[in-house]
């Protein structure tokens, strides 16, 4: 079958004029479509949701938009600059996680030095990450160089200088918490005074342990303050037993000291109401009381006699006159402790 050009009519040869005319009616038409689909494409952008949009226009910003869906700007003359608001960034210090899930050690990052003065200088070696989103993007786009470089300095800065205010064993036990604490909210202020547009959200310390180099001799200092933690809690121990017993015992003195002063205050209150009775009976028959208090001292005091002296005057010497306490040969003494007659 023979080949017909469709623009010749059959039997005809074909208008080559014409066909260069109908093309040039078509030029105007393709270049306006095309003209049409670049501004177009230029003039409307689409948003996400979480998404943000800063608009500047010949560089100086006009709006922010935050609304998700499609939208319209002036072709050419503005720019949208489209940053994810919602999204949770991640930044790693001293490694890098690859896309094959190894890591690559960053070693300079990871070294410290804490407030510990006496333990190995005090160097530690930390892997840590912290967590931020974009909570304003136009200070992110536009108030910092390099936010993220920016971000990555003022982190370290802010670490070590935390890190520097704690001791080792905070950092490599139980003191971890308040350092990542205190370094997020170090952190935000930073970012808070150099308008970053940042908030941290999280800092998170990953494994820490001394250098290698100073690895022995800082487990030589742990076992010694394991010991050393271990005797503390024996005499905790000790002192929990023995202090109650000291304490019984000084209440118990106490007690037995307050007793006997009871019982002295009340026989000296019964000896002074003795006494005063006594002095009224003196007052009213005097002679009767003497010969009475002589009696009874005599009495008192008598038994309890073994020898009676008298002192002559006239020489200086000591006789002997009366055996109370004492039996003499032959002799027996009455019931009283008299000698007999």
């Amino acid at each position: 079958m023979a080949y017909q050009n469709p623009f010749q009519a059959r039997g005809k040869p074909y208008d080559t004029d014409k066909i260069k005319r109908s093309g040039r009616r078509f030029v105007p038409v393709i270049i306006a479509v095309v003209l049409l689909v670049i501004v177009a494409s230029n003039g409307v952008y689409t948003l996400n949701n979480g998404e943000e949009a800063v608009i500047t226009r010949f560089g100086k910003h006009i709006v922010t938009v935050i609304n998700p869906g499609l939208q319209f700007k002036i072709p050419f003359a503005d720019t949208a600059y489209i940053v994810n608001v919602e999204e949770v960034r991640r930044m790693e210090f001293g490694f890098r996680s690859n896309k094959d899930g190894t890591y690559t050690v960053y070693t300079e990052e990871s070294l410290m030095l804490t407030g510990e003065e006496s333990r190995v200088n005090g160097l530690v070696s930390a892997d840590w990450v912290i967590q931020y989103r974009v909570s304003n993007s136009y200070d992110y786009l536009f108030r910092v160089q390099r936010p993220e470089e920016t971000l990555r300095s003022v982190t370290q800065a802010a670490y070590r200088r935390v890190a520097a205010a704690y001791p080792l064993d905070a950092i490599l036990t139980d003191g971890k918490d308040d350092i990542q604490r205190d370094i997020r909210i170090e952190l935000q202020g930073i970012c808070n005074l150099y308008q970053m547009g940042l908030t941290i959200t999280a800092v998170q310390l990953q494994e820490a342990s001394p250098p290698n180099e100073v690895r022995d001799a800082f487990l030589d200092v742990t076992r010694a303050l394991e010991d050393k933690t271990a005797k503390t809690n024996e005499a905790e121990r000790y002192r929990n037993v023995e202090l109650p017993l000291a304490e019984g015992k000084a209440v118990a003195t106490v007690n037995s000291a307050e007793a006997y002063k009871e019982q002295r205050v009340n026989a000296a209150i019964g000896s002074v109401a003795r006494y005063k009775a006594v002095e009224e009976e003196y007052r009213n028959y005097p002679d009767i009381m003497r010969t009475r208090l002589y009696l009874e001292m005599i009495r008192e005091v008598m038994p309890k006699i073994d020898k009676i002296y008298f002192l002559d005057s006239s020489d200086g010497n000591l006789l002997e006159i009366l055996h109370l306490g004492e039996q003499s040969p032959g002799r027996q003494t009455s019931t009283g402790g008299y000698p007999d007659e």
